[in-house]
């Protein structure tokens, strides 16, 4: 499918709204600080909740303070993991600049607001943190459409590499005759380095003035999810796994978060939800979205590149995600081998398929727990952990045994969804295996460059939230 023009509907005209509105009024009302009525923190079992409400800079406001601890190792961590190179010195500056280039001037006002109000919340709670600090916190998965760009134009003869991130996921949506209650059930765990992304552990539940409630997993600092799992109040719910390979871009066009949070925030059916993000893609951090409708229990795989995009929607069935691109649209954007099948998407790509035949018809939220931890390697035929499986393990497989893989899970159903924003979540592997920091690098010292930041994963037990907190 090609970008096809978003014809002048309710959407522009909520865009045009938002568009209009004026930050200096509400940034004079937080010098008094009395902008975090309303708002809170809770913990539980590994996880951060917090409630944010009110306008967009009461809301960033709100969040940089409760959330600035978090801010500062999470986005210290990132730097030091990603960010950083011996070989060629500090690569933060280049991200700050791209954000400030490139970004800022793509963002609608609502949301250059919001940023605001973290920075000036993050500021109040004593840490260092700007502005195009935080846009880039934000704007992490954009940075990779303007890298070559900004070279180009800034330092033609003093190009340097792009940072490499070890992201991916495991998901799966299921509705209809595929699950025990007729109902959707959706599933997802987050892939990543345990030291540079192993602060992604905030629940986000945010009542704003205009659009809709929003409940997602990220880290402080962002105003969308990234990891992504996300849900509204209007019954959208939605994940996504990474698509590799994927480096066709288009500097014109408007960043992923900033569409990731639109479309979350205005609107309340898949055909919107569609819409907003094929609007204009940069290309940057092309995924395969998961979405479900939980009032009308209808279903939808849309794997998104950045001039070509595959769509399947069903009101029976089962789609499993696993980074692995299995249209035709988004192949072509790809250098991506989706006919090896050694590596980890063609492998969890069988492996899911494997779980629907095996569960159709049962499946509900305890097992979508029970399939986010399965460790069945298809390539090797045995129940192993590895990076080939759907609960990933980066330390225990060779030749690399890097310190990643992955480190949560998240499961809900249309009924906990809708409309109490309910979820289930565990924070560490999805399996409850620990990862212990002293024993990995005790075999594995090359990684002890890694610390302080790479943390113990311990055992957790599975939390029950609502938009209210953990129940």
């Amino acid at each position: 499918m090609k970008i096809k023009s978003l014809t002048v509907s309710a959407i522009a005209l909520v865009v045009l709204t938002f568009l209009m509105i004026a930050p200096l009024a509400e940034a004079t009302t937080c010098r008094a600080n009395p902008l975090l009525r309303g708002a809170y923190r809770m913990e539980e079992n590994g996880w951060i909740f917090v409630h944010l409400e009110g306008t967009p800079f009461q809301i960033g406001y709100q969040h940089g303070y409760l959330l600035a601890d978090n801010i500062n190792i999470s986005w210290s961590a990132a730097i030091h993991i990603y960010w950083s190179e011996e070989e060629f010195g500090d690569w933060w500056y280049v991200a700050r600049d791209i954000a400030r280039m490139y970004v800022w001037q793509k963002l609608p006002a609502e949301q250059k607001v919001e940023i605001e109000g973290i920075t000036a919340g993050v500021r109040a709670a004593g840490y260092d943190w700007d502005k195009w600090d935080i846009t880039t916190f934000n704007a992490w998965a954009d940075i990779d459409a303007y890298w070559d760009a900004y070279f180009e134009k800034e330092h033609p003869t003093g190009h340097i590499p792009l940072p490499h991130w070890e992201k991916g996921c495991s998901a799966f949506i299921a509705t209809g005759d595929a699950t025990a209650n007729k109902e959707i059930v959706i599933a997802h765990n987050t892939w990543a380095g345990y030291a540079g992304d192993g602060y992604w552990n905030v629940i986000f539940h945010i009542k704003p003035r205009r659009g809709h409630e929003i409940l997602y997993q990220s880290t402080g600092g962002c105003i969308w999810s990234g990891q992504d799992w996300i849900m509204n109040d209007a019954g959208l719910i939605v994940c996504e796994t990474t698509l590799p390979g994927m480096g066709v871009y288009n500097l014109e066009g408007v960043p992923i978060f900033v569409r990731e949070r639109y479309a979350m925030q205005y609107t309340d059916n898949i055909d919107d939800w569609v819409e907003v993000m094929t609007y204009k893609g940069n290309g940057a951090y092309a995924n395969e979205w998961l979405i479900g409708d939980a009032k009308t229990g209808e279903i939808c795989s849309l794997q998104l590149g950045c001039y070509h995009w595959d769509v399947e929607r069903a009101f029976n069935g089962f789609i499993g995600s696993s980074n692995y691109p299995k249209g035709s649209g988004v192949r072509s954007e790809t250098t991506y081998n989706w006919t090896d099948p050694t590596t980890s998407g063609y492998c969890r790509n069988v492996r899911w398929q494997q779980l629907r035949d095996e569960y159709y018809g049962k499946i509900d939220v305890e097992l979508g727990k029970l399939m986010l931890a399965d460790h069945y390697d298809v390539l090797l035929e045995t129940d192993a952990p590895s990076r080939r499986t759907i609960c990933g393990h980066g330390e225990v497989s060779p030749p690399r045994y890097y310190p990643s893989g992955a480190y949560d899970g998240k499961v809900t159903s249309s009924s906990l969804a809708y409309p109490s924003m309910g979820m289930w979540g565990r924070w560490g592997h999805p399996c409850g295996t620990e990862f212990i920091v002293d024993d990995f690098l005790e075999e594995h010292p090359e990684y002890e460059w890694q610390l302080p930041y790479l943390h113990d994963l311990l055992y957790n037990d599975w939390t029950q939230f609502s938009k209210a907190g953990p129940i």
